[in-house]
């Protein structure tokens, strides 16, 4: 069957077979207890390369025909991923070069996984033999469904190799190299460069001063990454035009653009791995569910529709500090979530576990007892049950009015600033407050770059964003004057797309539209604050403190502390139809809720429920062409009620109405 074919939430995860291809027992087990489990998907070699090709150039596929043939007899479906994340040790032996060299210029030896060089042209080489004769041999068979490409894509390489691509890519950006020096405003320290030649990527022995260097090679390395990935996709679609292709994204920051790479595949797949249970708080997740909520919202917009959750644990991991078991429920409620944030399926890694190797302990469906009578796979069989159930949510969409901008190119160049503060700069937390006050005001919430359409949401909301892209700034100037609301923040508009500062007050020229100008920033030491007063109700400011002068916009707060006090720190300004808001500090929560809640209000931005926040109950909602769905999710271990509903702990519930 088709993928598109497909009216069935998907449901399995990787099986890592060919660690298994001596003990036909276990693989016939294996595929009696999926089935038991409502496992309907299997994702196959991922890291099967050296059983697929043991030596150079000889292959053996006998053992990967039979399971192949074994999952169509029995009606299960096959992801089957190309095997470029992990290479077999000969490669490495004979071809040394295809290893990574990292930022302070050592060659690594072969191990690990996912560190190949991105430039090696025998790399490329062997991974399209590999994938056309994948490709080739599997074309029509029944049980191929989707490619899974590579795994979990990250890192950089600083070989030679790489460094002459890097001045390649430079030299098509700034065609001379006198514009790369105005860029870069190497002119600084006397670093102006005379040579394309000169030019290295940053490293702690090297150039680590111009921050504009330090952007581009982090843009250079993601174009690379998403070039090997075509060139991939390029290989398996010259058999199988008609499959479609996808590749597991597993890390908001892992260095490669998500947005640019969602524009060579044809549906995007997440791996989420949430801390459950180390959040702090005994008997809530609701910080955990916050941010694995961010996540899959995030992997939703970049395509606007529904996407795979393709990793997650049944159990425990092997990957954190404290690696702690999910408690009884909470499997269930977190798959639920995936599926209310507009997952089409829940699966995991891996169904059973390995017997060596550093994730021989990482949560599995099956154990190396082999056992099903255990806790996991009674709740991994549960969850089958009810996706089975939910079948009508497959291709469901999520309807949002308002959005928050998170761009990597903008969060790129703040990782690299010297400015502010060295450490614990607080942004991804921060994006992560503005996200938590949106969603407790139980709205849906698309999660978008600058380079996104504007029109189609009422309110936008965009902490921190330092960097304007070309256009950003006329963007946000129209979207305004149409209607919208748009919320700025401190630390927002100072540099262009090359970490060049414009001349002139941020937020660059929209201060007429926001009616404030942002004259200096204070940075506040852990434990500092300033004050504030909202709507009859006192706030802290923390972190960083916007001194604003006032050019006309509407003063809803003032600070109340320090040297700056009277300054503005929560203005509105009108223009045209819309609203310009300015936030002048790093807020409390209980602030950002309040604000947004009014905002909501004002532009009268549809609720997925019309009630105030219940502590740890978390909504989200889909819907299909006839129907929709609410889910209310229940992430303390103890009772919540909201509306009409009684949640007891770590319980979802689905509400299914008619569209009228």
């Amino acid at each position: 069957m088709r993928f598109q074919d497909n009216k069935e939430m998907l449901h399995g995860g990787d099986y890592n077979a060919d660690q298994w291809r001596d003990r036909p027992d276990i693989l016939a087990e294996d595929i009696r207890l999926m089935k038991k489990a409502g496992v309907n998907t299997v994702t196959l070699c991922v890291f099967s390369w050296s059983a697929l090709e043991p030596m150079e150039d000889v292959y053996t596929f006998e053992w990967l025909d039979k399971l192949m043939d074994s999952m169509a007899e029995n009606q299960i479906h096959v992801i089957l991923s190309t095997p470029s994340g992990g290479k077999p040790p000969w490669m490495a032996a004979k071809h040394p070069d295809i290893m990574r060299t990292n930022k302070d210029r050592i060659r690594l030896f072969y191990g690990e996984r996912e560190n190949h060089c991105n430039s090696n042209l025998y790399f490329r080489k062997k991974v399209r033999q590999i994938d056309e004769k994948l490709a080739s041999r599997y074309a029509k068979h029944p049980a191929l469904m989707l490619w899974h490409i590579s795994n979990e894509m990250y890192g950089q390489c600083h070989c030679d190799e790489c460094q002459q691509n890097f001045r390649l890519w430079l030299k098509n950006k700034y065609q001379t190299i006198d514009r790369l020096n105005q860029e870069y405003w190497s002119s600084f320290w006397s670093h102006s460069y005379t040579d394309w030649s000169e030019i290295s990527s940053p490293f702690r022995y090297g150039e680590t001063a111009i921050h504009g260097l330090e952007l581009d090679y982090q843009r250079f390395y993601s174009d690379l990454s998403i070039d090997f990935l075509k060139k991939e996709i390029e290989a398996v679609r010259k058999f199988t035009p008609e499959i479609p292709v996808t590749t597991n994204m597993f890390h908001l920051n892992c260095g490669i653009h998500y947005g640019r790479l969602s524009e060579h595949i044809d549906l995007i797949a997440w791996d989420s791995y949430p801390r459950w249970h180390c959040a702090g708080r005994r008997n809530s997740e609701w910080e955990t569910a916050v941010s694995a909520a961010f996540g899959y919202d995030f992997s939703r917009s970049l395509q606007k529709k529904p996407f795979l959750l393709m990793e997650s644990t049944p159990s425990t991991t092997n990957g954190f500090e404290v690696s702690k078991l999910k408690r009884p429920g909470m499997h269930m409620l977190s798959s639920m979530q995936a599926v209310a944030c507009g997952a089409d399926s829940v699966q995991y890694f891996q169904w059973r576990k390995s017997r060596g190797g550093y994730e021989k302990f990482h949560g599995a469906v099956i154990s190396q007892n082999g056992s099903c009578e255990t806790r996991v796979y009674r709740e991994v069989e549960e969850v089958g049950r009810v996706l089975k159930s939910l079948s009508c949510l497959k291709g469901a969409q999520t309807k949002a009015e308002a959005a928050m901008i998170y761009d990597w190119d903008s969060l790129r160049a703040l990782d690299e600033q010297k400015s502010m503060r060295r450490q614990n700069k607080g942004i991804e937390e921060t994006m992560l407050e503005h996200y938590e006050a949106l969603l407790k005001n139980y709205i849906s919430v698309d999660i978008i770059d600058q380079t996104a359409e504007f029109s189609e949401y009422s309110l936008i909301a965009a902490p921190m964003l330092y960097m304007f892209l070309p256009g950003t700034a006329e963007k946000i100037r129209q979207f305004i004057r149409n209607g919208g609301t748009f919320v700025m923040t401190y630390y927002s508009g100072l540099v262009n797309e090359n970490d060049l500062v414009y001349e002139g007050y941020p937020p660059y020229s929209l201060q007429d539209i926001f009616g404030v100008a942002s004259e200096e920033t204070d940075c506040l030491c852990d434990g500092e604050a300033n004050h504030f007063t909202y709507n009859n109700v006192s706030y802290q400011a923390t972190h960083y403190c916007d001194i604003l002068q006032h050019q006309g916009a509407e003063v809803l707060s003032v600070y109340e502390d320090d040297f700056y006090k009277g300054a503005p720190v929560f203005t509105r300004k009108k223009a045209g139809e819309g609203y310009g808001c300015y936030l002048a500090c790093r807020a409390e929560k209980a602030f950002l809720y309040a604000m947004y809640s009014d905002l909501i209000n004002e532009t009268g931005i549809r609720r997925i429920t019309d009630t105030v926040f219940t502590e740890d109950v978390m909504v989200k909602e889909r819907f299909s062409k006839t129907d929709r769905y609410q889910f209310f999710m229940n992430f303390s271990d103890e009772k919540r009620t909201i509306l009409s509903y009684e949640l007891d702990g770590y319980e979802c519930k689905v509400i299914e109405t008619k569209i009228l």
